[in-house]
């Protein structure tokens, strides 16, 4: 019976020493999750809200969030064989920062499949505020430490970052991905190069990012 004791208080005392303080990632406001942390907070998400639909949405194009919702009007934009979407200038984003006024957008086979989902859903739109406030209680319902830049702006940064990760292993040229997110040069450089992610985390990246472009 001492042996067994002894056995658990070995295992406990493991789970102490392994166990990593999670990472409070932020890049302009929003949350650079992991694969795992993103596959936690989606799980954490109601089932029945729409929200799960929309994140995948969200997440597998890149798109700024006003940009997202008018390609869920025009379907049209959307060609799955060729898995990619024709943003036009009247869907892409008008703030001043966004210099580029139409693009086309990759997709893998993940993102198609996201899309074809969403277009058969007929999904109803989500304001900011309260995409915000479901991705904030999912996320502290996923045990989160921190729900600090988590909002629904966060998966445009999420697939940059991990595209940006996994480029070398793809064959991707970094203009490829700045041309499909409209971003400038400048701004992929500052944002995304460098974050340090782990082996783990990169392999789940490359899994989920495999076949884009």
């Amino acid at each position: 019976m001492n042996d067994v004791y002894t056995y658990l208080y070995k295992v406990e005392w493991c789970i102490i020493i392994i166990m990593k303080k999670e990472r409070l990632l932020i890049r302009n406001g929003s949350r650079i999750l992991t694969p795992a942390q993103h596959y936690r907070l989606r799980e954490a998400l109601d089932p029945n809200g729409g929200y799960r639909i929309i994140i995948d949405g969200l997440i597998n194009t890149g798109a700024r969030v006003v940009e997202f919702w008018k390609i869920v009007k025009n379907p049209q934009w959307y060609h799955a064989s060729r898995r990619l979407i024709d943003l036009p200038s009247i869907g892409a984003c008008k703030k001043p920062m966004c210099t580029q006024t139409d693009r086309t957008i990759k997709l893998t086979e993940r993102g198609c499949a996201a899309l074809d989902i969403i277009y058969s859903s007929e999904i109803e739109y989500r304001d900011p505020a309260s995409m915000n406030q479901a991705l904030k209680r999912a996320a502290k319902k996923a045990g989160f430490e921190h729900v600090e830049g988590i909002n629904s702006k966060m998966y445009r940064k999420i697939l940059i970052s991990w595209l940006i990760e996994c480029r070398k292993d793809l064959g991707i040229d970094s203009s490829d991905i700045q041309a499909s997110m409209g971003h400038t040069e400048d701004t992929m450089i500052a944002s995304y190069l460098g974050i340090g992610f782990d082996e783990q985390e990169h392999a789940d990246m490359l899994a989920f990012v495999k076949g884009w472009g």
